[in-house]
């Protein structure tokens, strides 16, 4: 062995400078520093203390180079940044130079030689690139992130699943930054050697060493570099990756000057590596379908460019980008996979290549033949990185291939149970991600995931072993553990969130498990169990075809326990409720549910029975049987000892008797619900029954109700309140039913327009997000209702037309003869007397036969001043209307809408000049307002208090109330 050479450091603190490593190091960690900026910090600390002035440092770092002064100070900089909380230390004497504070001692480390051979030193090198190029499309921003890096690093490593195109990538990185190593870069092509001891020579020949197999080794060639500035490209390392790593490790320990760029499937792990996780290409989203926005994917950049590169006439019009796009979506954005499909576009045409994608290992292939024999097919590029794994992590790939939507920790070590243990487990997956065929989850914290195309391959390998079936029944079993675990009585919110990420594992357990050779028995658990996930989900629709599914395995061959079948049809009901589904469909789900629920003496199933019955009866405008069902349900639930079935039972019954009519007794019921609430019963009670808000619900109607009764800043301030608590937790059902029934209406009862068109907008947009169906014809009517208060009545008119059509379809009469007011509100506006009385008819005959009498004196107002601006009937017959309206608001204690009558009353007295007779019908009730309170009525009996000569009547019983007023 040749004498150690000395090695020279500088050390202070914490602090130290291995001027023949090129390291940093604070506290034994090594700190990312550029190669120019630790030159000029270890010039500044050999003189520390003393100054160096700025021509000294850029003749020592940049010697025989023209250098401007902004280029020190952007290194500076750097070594400010490396130095971190020391950034002080780098004094700068303006005008003049720098100086490094402290005392650095200078010292040296023993080293091991790095040979005993001796290897000539390599006099020149110029770069080995390959001369051809090819547009690098969509990397722009990688290529400026790694160049950064790469003056930070001196070892990094791109590692990506095959195909994601590491190399072409780095053949840029190295052109873009060749100057910076005076334009020597050599690039060792590793993908071809079948013996890793081969890597050695194959570097030496890349580096023109004229050194024979048996000669050369990693020390050799790290010799033979010595201190020349090099970019050294180890690339395709994956197969030979030990030795590739020694390399690098070696060039890195004795080469001041070289910095590594490798690719592979994993990183080297050596010390001082920065490992660059190279993402696919961008693509779009699946709701996109703007051309221009669909072209500014990456991923579609590239599929464009190469199907054109081989049909020159290829210009996709936006049907087929949105082919493209979806063909990209499902190649996950991988550029070896959307050149294979370009090629075949080329010749098969988009519709084709969408559709053949199912058999993707078929299809794509017909690589370029100036590419490697394993980027020729999609097949062989899988088989390389198949063909390297153990057996262990082969096995653990396909069996994780069976989740279509990714897989947490737990989940990997039940599919694995019985083949290796919880730590291996860990390990071997830990050893995929590292090879990048496991990439962690972006969207959910601790899951991963299988790229599409790696799954399809894994999937295909489990099939040839005949694991399919039961990998799948293992799947399956999984997740029912999960979703139904032994003892538990039903999810938390929080719990039900984290389920949500299994849609995707639910649905195709579910397929396997209703397929022949599946099990339909524990299909029919996984969708039971599953229930509250859908509906938290507000996927009714997907609910109620996967419950029927199940449902008609139960009235088949298959048994299961009477409790589970209840719970089903209670939740077909439930989902019918919410979908634009048969009525008489629900309506005999739920029966059979509660039948059963009482032969099982289950009170708890009975109420969500009962309740879903009463959601029924409320929305299809049958307000006195919604009132008898929800005593039925206090009764059931008053018997359970469950306080937090009572919060539910008051709500239930103060709800149907606001739409009777009866406000008082709505607001004494809805009162004691929010205290039943308010008392701990937040987080179970307020979140149950298909997780709807108690609380929420509860504010919302009592809202309606303080409106009514003349409290209208009580009635804004509790349905912003109630808005702001679903918002605040989230709950997407609970927004749409605080917009639907408290912040919408009451704005526009109170003729707040911009709350209005805010709320309904809010309100369309979830509705249309969510996919609720059966919500839609609500944002029509109100969105209706809205255009005619703006007096654009023919638009307002057209929806309030559609959206009532739609509900009367679906038999949803609830709040109809409300939106009928307001049709006959525009229809007289434009002029079409006789259809606005024909609606506002309809509106009276479906309030009396349902009993929706909380908006009768409206109603009775609205059609007064239709026959009465007619001419054709006497005056009197609206009179009578007005009367009428007064007497019914009055019983029902809604000062709003006698208010609005009044109103209309005394408009036609004060047009008579009995000026006085009208201020002392309406103002009375109008003096119950408070001043801030600003309504078309209010300010009408306000202007006319103030006519000369008459004064407001103190009379008692002729007093009106409030409401909203036209």
């Amino acid at each position: 062995m040749s004498p150690s050479p000395a090695v020279r450091t500088y050390s202070f603190g914490n602090w130290l400078i291995d001027c023949q490593r090129r390291e940093l190091k604070c506290d034994n960690i090594t700190v990312p520093i550029g190669s120019r900026a630790f030159e000029i910090l270890e010039k500044l600390a050999g003189c520390a203390g003393h100054l160096v002035t700025k021509d000294d440092l850029i003749g020592s770092v940049w010697s025989g180079l023209a250098v401007e002064d902004n280029t020190l100070q952007v290194h500076i900089s750097a070594v400010r940044k490396a130095l971190g909380k020391d950034r002080d230390l780098l004094k700068t004497i303006s005008g003049r130079g720098y100086t490094l504070a402290g005392t650095w001692r200078s010292g040296h480390l023993d080293q091991p030689a790095a040979t005993s051979v001796s290897v000539p030193a390599i006099e020149s090198f110029s770069n080995n690139l390959p001369n051809t190029r090819a547009p690098l499309i969509g990397r722009e921003d990688c290529l400026s992130e790694i160049a950064e890096l790469m003056f930070a690093y001196r070892a990094v490593t791109l590692v990506g699943p095959g195909g994601i195109g590491k190399t072409k990538l780095a053949i840029e990185l190295a052109r873009l930054v060749a100057s910076s190593f005076d334009g020597a870069v050599a690039l060792v092509e590793l993908a071809t050697l079948h013996d890793p001891a081969l890597a050695t020579s194959t570097t030496a020949r890349a580096l023109k060493l004229a050194l024979s197999d048996k000669e050369v080794s990693a020390a050799c060639i790290a010799q033979a570099i010595g201190s020349r500035r090099l970019l050294l490209i180890l690339d395709n390392c994956e197969h030979v990756i030990d030795v590739a790593a020694q390399i690098a490790s070696a060039a890195l320990r004795y080469c001041p000057n070289v910095t590594i760029l490798s690719t592979s499937r994993e990183g080297l792990r050596i010390d001082g590596e920065y490992v660059a996780a190279i993402p696919p290409l961008s693509v779009p989203d699946s709701g996109l379908r703007d051309p221009g926005l669909l072209l500014q994917a990456s991923a579609v950049q590239l599929f464009v460019a190469r199907t054109q590169s081989l049909r020159a006439n290829f210009s996709p019009g936006a049907d087929d980008l949105l082919k493209v796009a979806a063909i990209c979506r499902r190649l996950d954005g991988i550029p070896l996979a959307l050149e294979f499909a370009a090629a075949q576009t080329a010749n098969l045409g988009v519709d084709t290549v969408l559709l053949r994608l199912d058999r993707r290992m078929e299809l794509l292939s017909g690589g370029r033949r100036d590419q490697l024999p394993r980027h020729q097919t999609l097949r062989a590029t899988l088989d390389w990185s198949y063909d390297l794994l153990s057996p262990d992590e082969q096995r653990l790939l396909c069996w994780l291939a069976v989740f279509p939507a990714g897989f947490t920790l737990d989940a990997a070590i039940a599919m694995m149970d019985d083949a290796l243990s919880r730590s291996d487990v860990i390990e071997t997956l830990f050893n995929l991600v590292g090879k990048s065929l496991v990439a962690l989850d972006p969207s959910f914290e601790g899951r991963w995931r299988l790229l599409e195309t790696t799954r399809a391959y894994a999937l295909e390998k489990l099939a040839e072993a005949g694991l399919c079936e039961q990998a799948s029944r293992r799947h399956a079993g999984f997740l029912r553990q999960l979703i139904m675990p032994p003892g538990d009585a039903s999810p938390a919110s929080d719990d039900l969130t984290r389920l949500a990420q299994e849609i995707g594992n639910v649905h195709a357990a579910l397929d396997w498990a209703f397929a022949p050779s599946g099990d339909a028995a524990l299909g029919v658990e996984l969708t039971a169990g599953f229930v509250p996930v859908w509906m938290q989900l507000l996927s009714f629709m997907e609910c109620s075809t996967r419950i029927e599914h199940a449902l008609a395995h139960l009235d088949g061959e298959l048994t299961c326990n009477p409790r589970l079948k209840a719970q089903l049809y209670v939740a077909l009901g439930f989902a019918l409720l919410n979908t634009t589904g048969s009525a008489d469909r629900m309506k005999a789900a739920l029966n059979i549910g509660l039948a059963l629920g009482e032969e099982l003496s289950d009170l708890e199933l009975q109420l969500k029975a009962v309740w879903t019955l009463w959601s029924y009866n409320l929305n299809s405008g049958q307000y006195d049987a919604a009132k008898s069902v929800g005593e039925r349900y206090l009764e059931i639930a008053l018997r359970t000892g469950n306080p937090a079935n009572e919060t539910v039972g008051r709500r239930l019954i103060g709800a149907a008797t606001h739409f009777y009519g009866a406000q008082e007794e709505a607001r004494r019921e809805l009162t004691l619900s929010l205290d039943h609430s308010a008392h701990g019963l937040k987080d179970g009670a307020n979140q149950m029954w298909f997780l709807l808000n108690q609380s929420v619900l509860a504010k919302a109607m009592l809202a309606r109700v303080l409106l009514l009764q003349g409290k209208i800043a009580q009635s804004r301030s509790l349905a912003a309140e109630c808005l702001e608590e679903a918002q605040r937790e989230k709950d997407k059902l609970a927004i749409a039913y605080a917009l639907r029934n408290a912040v919408c209406p009451i704005a526009l009862m109170t003729h707040d327009v911009a709350t209005a068109d805010q709320a309904i907008a809010s309100l369309l947009e979830l509705v249309t997000r969510e996919g609720i169906a059966f919500w839609t014809s609500w944002t029509s009517c109100l969105k209706g209702q809205l255009l005619v208060l703006q007096g654009r009545h023919h638009d307002g008119i057209e929806l309030l037309r559609s959206g009532l059509k739609a509900r009367a379809e679906n038999g949803w009469l609830m709040r109809n003869p409300e939106f009928l007011g307001s049709l006959a509100e525009g229809l007289f506006a434009v002029g079409e007397s006789a259809q606005a009385l024909a609606a506002v008819e309809d509106a009276l005959a479906i309030s009396r036969q349902g009993q929706q009498l909380w908006c009768l004196a409206d109603l009775l107002r609205i059609k007064g001043e239709i026959l009465l601006a007619d001419g054709s009937s006497d005056r009197s017959r609206s009179e009578v209307l007005f009367s009428e309206g007064l007497s019914v608001a009055r019983e029902q204690q809604c000062r709003f809408y006698e208010l609005k009558v009044a109103a209309a009353w005394a408009r036609i007295m004060a047009a008579s000049d009995r000026q006085q007779t009208a201020l002392d019908l309406v103002g009375p009730v109008s003096a119950l307002f408070d001043r801030e309170v600003d309504l078309p009525a209010l300010a009408f009996a306000r202007g006319l208090a103030a006519s000369p000569g008459i004064s407001i009547s103190t009379g008692g019983d002729d007093r009106p109330p409030s409401c909203t007023c036209h």
